[in-house]
């Protein structure tokens, strides 16, 4: 799916100013004292307040009755929290779940740096100018029997209105009021379907006007709001789906719509809104399915309709929901009878005789003991959403949809107004956020910033300027030898036959683009094949050697397998570094010198040499860099990723994996790559770092201390085991945890 990644607990994202270009993806620089005391210039997102790497959230997230999984577990960490008074603009910042700033000299006191050129910055933020300010009560819902489907216990206790009054937000499991019930406990009973349900209401705690918990609740009145507004919700999002825009030539949908959350920043409570889109296509499952069809035989292509369908994600209009396929049954189809939640058996829909859809679906580990039995979903009611393949490879069509979806900083301002006028001028929500004295600024919050001066990136002799609006000085490298040229003297070249022209056509590209760069280029060894992955793999065996630096395999196709193919051979059972190119890429004579440069560049540095690097103010540091990957998909093994630098150039890497379980997101193991990585810094450099920074990326606010117990030990164990212990030197532990990526560094005193 096409999706902005959506604002974050603790992020602040820009939507006006000047940094970066304004809007999307640029980015600024902001000052900050070393460990060692001298200044430095680190990039940052303008989409964040704090240092981070830029983190996108996944478009799909886990709906637990209506409740943001990552306000509940921000709550759940608050509750044990004192707040204290914060102090003017500016003053110090307190991170609500894990407080690390207290242990860096250079934030501790104040975050504002003096370098750069003041800009004054806009963002998608909304003060909270009004809030309940009188104690509210807070009550347990229980049903009996028990009712999971978050939509029908609110109906279920929405028909005892007249006794907990008008105003509560009820959140799936809990209620809270502005006024106290008579009894501690009460049962009532409501009806389903001619069934009786009996309702307890209990009394759990009274919450004060400045009660993290308040937040929360917050955020679920103000998804009522969005609702009362006919935004339909898809998700965690809300979209419109009276503006829709229809692109009927590339049978495409696009719903417009926002992404909001309530939270404390530094100084107040704030609306955070950005401009989200559901991109649909106007085909169905069933339309896919059909499409597959072999002419003749009028059947299906089994193989084909599950790789197409299997792990795709699809949308049902009857609900507005969205469900990831995990299979496709074959057997049953609408004819099939299945039981309801009552029990009694129903058919599907008669006239549907296609095969069904499988999902999983989304389970609760509340319902671990409850037999799991996957979701049927009918292809024809099922549309297909995001992107496909062909459609990413069409031009036209990704140029329609980014003109359409990537706002600019004045278009993305439009929008949110538009959204916070219809807050103010629609009375079923003004009713309702009257009713918790609720009121929000119509004014975007706005700050000043600082543009420093320019990162230099420096290739060979030459140094030139990065243009960081539009972050792009490819131009620049192609008129000069690169920063670390390896040789190419022993290197093989695989074709299909009916593809000879395009590898002869791009071997002479590289005689022309390869002496610019330095590069001292002997003759390819020329190879023909067929378009197999048996046959690339049976040259490879015969072919490759010790003596082998590169493989360059000119593809026919986009064939995912024999791309796969080829890598694993080349990556598992014979590490050769490898290069494939697809034919058609090199089919336009006024593009092959550039491809041809490209393809250069990532050969050199696949060999070990380098392009060009950057100047980071830091002397004899490492970086780090972690993150999982979790197969979505085939929910196999989650896999962790670990690399370090091990030159002060940053141009040469260390990197390791490690297996764990499927949707485990802390690391095991961090002390063997850490250790392996240190020893080949010091083979390297004949010295050991005397600072680590660590980034770690894929964790949210209420993962944070959880990390820092489980993964921080282990970094600092390593460095007592590697750091000799009568060199004096004693690992001393800092973090900044940013509000995208947790940033820790070590140092060696």
């Amino acid at each position: 799916m096409v999706e902005p990644a959506e604002p974050h607990d603790g992020a602040l994202p820009v939507s006006v100013g000047e940094v970066g270009g304004g809007g999307g993806g640029g980015g600024s620089r902001i000052e900050l004292e070393t460990l060692k005391g001298a200044k430095t210039e680190l990039q940052v997102c303008v989409n964040c307040w704090k240092v981070a790497v830029m983190y996108v959230a996944s478009p799909l997230h886990p709906t637990v009755v209506g409740v943001n999984m990552e306000e509940l577990q921000l709550a759940t960490r608050l509750r044990a929290t004192s707040l204290k008074e914060r102090k003017h603009f500016g003053g110090i910042f307190r991170d609500h779940v894990v407080d690390t700033r207290q242990y860096l000299e250079h934030v501790r006191e104040s975050t504002t740096g003096t370098l750069g050129r003041p800009v004054k910055l806009f963002t998608n933020h909304f003060r909270v100018t009004s809030r309940p300010q009188q104690v509210t009560y807070k009550y347990n819902i229980d049903y009996m029997p028990d009712i999971e489907d978050g939509k029908v216990r609110s109906e279920l206790l929405l028909q005892h209105k007249a006794f907990i009054g008008e105003c509560h937000i009820f959140d799936g499991s809990s209620l809270l009021l502005p006024h106290k019930l008579l009894l501690p406990k009460t049962e009532l009973v409501s009806l389903l379907k001619n069934q009786v349900v009996k309702l307890t209401i209990e009394f759990i705690s009274e919450l004060s006007p400045n009660s993290p918990d308040c937040l929360r609740y917050y955020n679920i009145l103000f998804r009522r709001i969005l609702k009362q507004m006919n935004l339909k919700q898809v998700g965690r999002n809300y979209y419109n789906k009276q503006e829709a825009t229809e692109f009927f030539d590339h049978k495409l949908v696009i719903w417009p719509g926002y992404v909001t959350s309530i939270l404390e920043y530094e100084t107040s409570i704030t609306l955070c809104a950005d401009v989200n889109h559901k991109l649909l296509r106007m085909q169905t499952a069933y339309d896919l399915i059909t499409g597959l069809r072999d002419p003749q035989t009028r059947k299906e292509d089994v193989e084909q309709v599950s790789k197409e369908l299997i792990g795709s994600i699809v949308f049902t209009l009857y609900n507005n929901k969205t469900y990831r396929v995990d299979a496709i049954n074959w057997e049953d189809n609408p004819r099939t009878k299945f039981k309801k939640s009552g029990g009694a058996e129903i058919t599907f829909v008669d006239y549907y005789r296609e095969p069904l859809l499988i999902s999983k679906g989304k389970w609760k580990k509340s319902q671990q003991d409850t037999p799991h039995k996957p979701i049927m979903l009918v292809p024809e009611l099922c549309y297909l959403t995001g992107l496909s393949d062909k459609m990413r490879k069409d031009y036209r069509v990704m140029r329609d949809l980014a003109l359409h979806m990537r706002l600019d900083p004045e278009r993305r301002q439009h929008e949110l107004r538009k959204l916070m006028n219809t807050i103010q001028t629609n009375r079923e929500v003004q009713r309702e956020l009257q009713l918790w004295d609720l009121k929000f600024d119509t004014n975007f919050v706005s700050f000043s910033g600082r543009i420093l001066k320019e990162v230099r990136i420096f290739q060979g002799r030459r140094a030139f300027d990065s243009h960081p609006q539009f972050a792009d000085w490819s131009r620049e490298t192609r008129s000069g030898p690169l920063l670390n040229v390896k040789s190419l003297d022993h290197w093989l070249i695989l074709y299909p036959t009916r593809n000879y022209g395009a590898a002869s056509s791009l071997v002479q590209s590289l005689r022309k683009v390869t002496p610019t760069m330095g590069t001292a280029m002997r003759e390819a060894k020329m190879l023909e094949v067929s378009d197999t992955v048996q046959s690339y793999t049976t040259v490879l065996e015969n072919h490759v050697s010790s003596k082998t630096q590169m493989v360059l395999c000119v593809l026919s196709s986009e064939k995912k397998d024999l791309y796969d193919g080829i890598k694993q051979y080349l990556c598992v059972k014979c590490p050769t570094p490898s290069q494939c190119v697809v034919a058609r890429t090199l089919d336009k004579p006024q593009t092959l010198m550039t491809i041809a440069t490209k393809i250069a560049q990532q050969m050199n540095c696949k060999m070990g040499g380098a392009l060009w690097k950057v100047e980071t103010g830091l002397q004899n540091a490492m970086f780090i860099g972690i993150d999982c990957f979790h197969d979505t998909v085939n929910r196999r093994k989650s896999i962790a990723g670990f690399v370090s630098s091990i030159n002060q150039e940053l141009t040469q890497w260390f990197s390791q994996c490690i297996f764990q379980e499927s949707g485990q997101e802390l690391v095991n193991g961090l002390k063997t790559c850490l250790e392996a990585a240190l020893k080949l810094w010091c083979k390297h450099n004949q010295f050991l770092p005397q600072a680590i920074i660590v980034y770690r990326d894929g964790v949210g606010d209420g993962q944070l201390q959880a990390l820092m117990d489980h993964e921080v030990p282990q970094i600092e164990s390593s460095l007592r085991s590697v750091y000799p212990k009568d060199s004096g030197c004693t690992p001393v532990y800092r973090a900044e945890v940013g509000c995208c990526a947790a940033a820790f560094t070590l140092k060696a005193l």
